[in-house]
């Protein structure tokens, strides 16, 4: 059967568009049955939690912490994915029975990951098991420290173990785990969470439905995470956006209604540019505990006071991240000059640590190159985190330097780690040595990138409702981009911020468009008919839907 062919069968099939039936098979579908994969949210798609080594001594582990009525700890991440992981645990453990408490980490004082620090308070706080959620998987040291204490260890991670020995804890999910028989490698850490409270519940006999007010805190942690979605991350994701709109958890409630963009339908985009923001925002200004508190408090009056806490950290972060940047491009230009090399490593004094991830990757975007901004404290310690652009590999370019680092951790496309101020030019030197090891080279002028070529007749609200069916976007599953030949440009004109608007024109169809942030392409559009590359999505204005070009180029 050709493409031509199979397009029009699953067009039939499901009752879509032949435009959404190319979108599908672009994404690799070759059957009729991979279509329904995409196009049937109710087809399962998940993999028995059992396959997970150490499952069943994990269950057995909380489960004589339960009986044995003893005090548990979990200790999570300042980041969405662990906050989401920590309040999948805390609510669902404590809705089993389990005496749970929760400490997050503060990047501000003692930074990523478990430290002596923590597990002495948590100790003086009667701590007797520790369930460690998105960290310990490389933290030998201190979980040592923790069974020394006499406490019980479970550690829930999905990151890469550190080649130097797995940590000596009681229990270990970690689907990197070596011999770990479980298909998904790609869970977020609070997916993580969730197969481990299903197992649970599955052994304990308590109803599965009860997890389902956690999925969608499961959605969010996976989209944050940037995590490839995968047939089991995609289905988790849908059900987690299904349950936003009758849950029964109060912080779920307000991020509906204040964050859903489309009041019958929570998409990816809700969740990646509005829901995370304002969730991580508390971890990147001061301490993460508000977002989780945020995501557990069942007091009406009192989410009401945390919400407008989120609100407040994430208007600051928005104003430090704007001043840092052009802080961060003053310096580069200060170190470089105009001879870039391919890793940029951008330091100054004390940076606002909880934003130069931010930083990093907006400066990594413009500049195609990975790219690390470095915090140099008071106490001389360098806080660097870090993005990759192009093929860079952030986490196989660290693990040799490895040796001059006092903290680092990360995956491909991002990482963070801790190094002496005195040490930055080495690191410089030898992240040049990774880059070329890597065979990495900076592409700046890259070209546009589209999926398919349509005509403006082709895009419509159906379609766009049609899309939907498709969600969630993100990694392995990016938002189509789409490009329509000798497109007439009318109504043009400049907008506040350096946005173009103008009307798409294809003889009578006429559909608005925008270019944020594109002013050189203002002289292309004035010149006649265009061949215009875009993205097609919903604008709503004064309760009236509908269809908007978002440009992303013209070839």
């Amino acid at each position: 059967m050709t493409n031509a062919q199979l397009s029009l069968e699953i067009a039939k099939r499901h009752k879509v568009s032949v435009l959404l039936a190319r979108v599908l098979i672009l994404r690799g579908v070759k059957t009729l049955e991979e279509s329904d994969r995409w196009l049937n949210w109710d087809i399962p798609c998940e993999h028995d939690p059992f396959l997970m080594k150490n499952m069943d001594k994990a269950i057995e582990l909380i489960s004589n912490v339960r009986e044995n009525k003893k005090k548990a700890w979990i200790y999570g991440d300042y980041d969405l994915d662990g906050i989401s992981g920590a309040a999948i645990l805390a609510g669902a453990l404590g809705d089993w029975g389990l005496s749970v408490n929760w400490m997050l980490p503060n990047r501000f004082d003692g930074g990523y990951g478990l430290s002596a620090g923590t597990l002495q308070k948590m100790k003086d706080a009667g701590a007797e098991c520790l369930i460690l959620i998105d960290t310990g998987i490389t933290a030998r040291e201190e979980i040592k420290a923790a069974k020394e204490f006499g406490m019980q260890v479970l550690v829930l991670d999905h990151h890469k173990p550190s080649g130097e020995g797995l940590p000596i804890a009681d229990a270990i999910l970690d689907p990197f785990l070596e011999d770990c028989q479980y298909p998904n490698k790609s869970l977020c850490a609070a997916g993580v969470a969730y197969k481990f409270l299903y197992a649970l519940y599955q052994k304990t006999g308590k109803p599965l439905s009860d997890l389902e007010e956690y999925l969608p805190l499961v959605s969010l942690g996976t989209l944050a995470d940037i995590v490839p979605l995968n047939a089991e991350n995609m289905c988790l994701v849908r059900k987690g956006m299904g349950k936003f709109l009758d849950s029964h958890c109060l912080a779920v409630k307000i991020l509906y209604d204040k964050f859903a963009t489309d009041k019958n339908f929570v998409n990816s985009n809700d969740i990646h540019y509005r829901m995370a923001p304002l969730l991580n925002a508390p971890g990147r200004m001061e301490s993460p505990d508000a977002a989780l508190k945020f995501l557990l408090c069942k007091d009406e009056e009192e989410i009401g006071s945390l919400y407008s806490k989120l609100v407040e950290c994430n208007t600051e972060r928005r104003k430090i991240e704007l001043d840092i940047h052009v802080q961060a491009i003053k310096r580069l230009e200060e170190i470089y000059g105009n001879d870039l090399p391919k890793v940029l490593i951008i330091d100054s004094l004390e940076w606002n640590i909880g934003v130069v991830g931010i930083v990093a990757a907006r400066i990594a975007q413009e500049y195609k190159r990975p790219t690390a901004i470095i915090s140099v404290q008071s106490d001389g310690v360098a806080v660097a985190s870090a993005r990759s652009a192009g093929s860079f590999n952030w986490h196989a370019a660290l693990f040799p330097c490895r040796d001059i680092f006092t903290r680092w951790g990360g995956h491909v496309k991002a990482a963070g780690f801790n190094i002496a101020a005195e040490k930055i030019n080495e690191l410089r030197t030898r992240m040049e040595e990774q880059a070329n090891i890597q065979d990495f080279t900076p592409v700046m002028e890259e070209s546009i990138q589209y999926d398919l070529e349509v005509s403006l007749s082709e895009l419509s609200l159906k379609f766009l409702g049609e899309l939907k069916r498709l969600e969630p976007f993100g990694n392995e599953n990016s938002y189509p981009v789409f490009l329509a030949r000798q497109v007439a440009v009318k109504g043009f004109r400049v907008l506040n911020g350096g946005h173009l608007r103008f009307y798409a024109v294809h003889g009578r169809v006429s559909i608005p468009a925008i270019a944020f942030n594109k002013m050189h392409l203002a002289d292309s559009l004035q010149k006649g008919n265009v061949d215009l590359v875009f993205e097609v999505r919903s604008n709503v204005y004064q309760g009236v839907e509908s269809v908007q070009l978002i440009v992303q180029g013209v070839i």
